[in-house]
């Protein structure tokens, strides 16, 4: 199966059942943090300790084989090689690995490579996956893939190209059937993008967010509010983190609301107030009227 997105911002489903941004976010900052820490993905994706050989790591996660130490620092060099090199035919990420089936893990690399293709001043991507659930799997890697897509672009200086996604092996497993046909007949499928990324290198301000995450997750250290440090794609993204933490808390939709209104961006309300049940007429009035109108709290 050969996927092709022209538009890769158009990375979010906007349908009532399969709307993922939280769980997708999450997991793109376990990625940028280099980690395999099961407790970190945990934090954003319930159920991952079936994939861990220890129950505390998870053999197979992208991090530390595109983030970690030489020579798995591959992001960096991949970048390096097309600012030499626009026409390089070498810009690969290299997932699966040969040891990977040498002995039994839980979880194994799904995808085998990233390749980037510079064509016309644009950055196109062509991912190729051995095997992809796509129920599960498939929003999660098009979220991930693209933001890095787009990262890398914004380091180049250049813009957006296509994205594709070949996959030997696209299934969807029988438990999920009956989910994704509803899927199909909501008619949800908007095509509105994600903000596009700032202009200039994002390295600096994706180290940031990776530190505010860990903030948040862990509650060590304070946490101040984004938009004092932060450009408004940036603080978007770090605001809905703690939004997710919030929730976690039952019955806080107060404190939902207040993160609320320090939005910038609103293609991400829709995923907001269906994840908190905020969708009464009383609530979406009431909350209109605090995003356009603020009164005593300005935060």
């Amino acid at each position: 199966m050969l996927l092709k997105l022209s538009a890769p911002r158009v990375r979010l489903s906007r349908s009532e059942s399969r709307g993922l941004l939280f769980s997708c976010l999450g997991e793109l900052l376990w990625v940028l943090a280099g980690s395999n820490r099961l407790d970190f993905i945990q934090h954003y994706i319930s159920g991952y300790d079936k994939f861990s050989d220890d129950k505390k790591t998870i053999y197979g996660a992208y991090g530390p084989r595109l983030f970690g130490e030489s020579p798995n620092n591959q992001v960096p060099r991949v970048i390096q090689l097309l600012k030499e090199n626009r026409d390089s035919r070498q810009a690969v990420l290299q997932l699966f690995d040969r040891t990977d089936t040498l002995e039994p893990h839980r979880d194994i690399p799904c995808t085998c490579t990233l390749q980037f293709l510079m064509r016309s001043g644009r950055l196109h991507m062509l991912t190729s996956m051995r095997s992809n659930d796509a129920w599960l799997g498939l929003p999660h890697d098009v979220f991930t893939f693209t933001m890095l897509q787009e990262l890398v672009a914004r380091s180049l200086g250049v813009e957006l190209g296509e994205y594709k996604h070949a996959v030997g092996s696209l299934h969807l497993y029988d438990e999920h059937h009956d989910k994704a046909v509803r899927f199909l007949e909501e008619g949800w499928q908007l095509h509105r993008p994600m903000p596009p990324m700032p202009q200039g290198d994002p390295w600096a301000a994706v180290r940031s967010l990776v530190a505010f995450e860990k903030k948040a997750r862990t509650g060590r250290g304070t946490i101040s509010n984004p938009r004092d440090t932060m450009e408004p794609y940036w603080a978007d993204l770090a605001t809905l983190l703690t939004i997710q933490k919030a929730g976690l808390v039952k019955n806080n939709q107060p404190e939902i609301k207040r993160l609320w209104r320090r939005i910038h961006d609103d293609v991400y309300s829709t995923y907001i107030k269906r994840r908190y049940k905020l969708t009464s007429e009383k609530d979406q009035l009431s909350l209109f009227n605090e995003k356009t109108f603020p009164t005593k709290d300005p935060t």
